[in-house]
């Protein structure tokens, strides 16, 4: 056999390198402002929620089932590793059947959900838009834009007559609320809170960030 035929089959004999680890993120503040440019948005320096809510957007955190992520439709951040004392962060950009798809620094893998789920115990976040005039908890008995808002778009997504020119939060908006977040898979509180403000804004059609479904 000729030396070169003899080296190139001594090298294809070769095993391949190992896939180098992805990159994940260390600190929580990073895994915000990544999360924050898929929404084509730059908290600048320092704690990125405290930032954010100056362009109507603000940051949501609890443990969630994937169902209810799935439901959301929309990327976040994982912490994994929680209970380590050294938790690690990553985008989930991608949810199938099957797999789940993370971003961090740069790289990007997919991995099985059982993968996943053994290094993830439902610590998520993500990003949701505010209506105008949003600043906090709504109260009973609270009018105004961001309750006008909430009955407008309620009205829209359960095909019902829209309420009175000046709608409250009062019991007959709060069934309203619950008709919706039974329909949409949340619980259902009747409360104003972040995720029903995020499925309000899908029906709505409101531009953010999604949760790719596809592989």
């Amino acid at each position: 056999m000729p030396v070169a035929s003899a080296a190139a089959a001594a090298t294809s004999a070769q095993p391949a390198p190992p896939p180098s680890p992805p990159t994940l993120l260390r600190d929580e503040d990073q895994a915000w402002r990544e999360l924050a440019q898929a929404w084509k948005l730059t908290p600048g320096e320092g704690d990125p929620c405290q930032a954010l809510p100056r362009e109507q957007v603000r940051c949501f955190s609890s443990k969630i089932s994937l169902a209810l992520i799935r439901q959301l439709g929309r990327p976040g951040i994982v912490t994994l590793d929680g209970q380590s004392g050294a938790p690690s962060y990553a985008l989930l950009t991608a949810l199938t059947e099957g797999s789940a798809t993370l971003r961090a620094g740069g790289t990007e893998q997919t991995v099985t959900l059982a993968a996943l789920a053994a290094r993830w115990q439902g610590d998520f976040s993500t990003l949701w838009r505010s209506p105008a005039g949003y600043s906090g908890r709504t109260a009973e008995g609270q009018g105004g834009p961001v309750v006008e808002w909430v009955a407008a778009r309620l009205a829209a997504a359960n095909g019902t007559a829209p309420l009175a020119d000046r709608p409250v939060l009062d019991a007959s908006l709060r069934a309203r609320v619950r008709t919706f977040q039974l329909a949409q898979g949340l619980p259902t509180d009747g409360l104003l809170g972040p995720l029903t403000f995020m499925q309000l804004n899908r029906t709505a059609g409101v531009d953010e960030p999604r949760l790719r479904t596809e592989p």
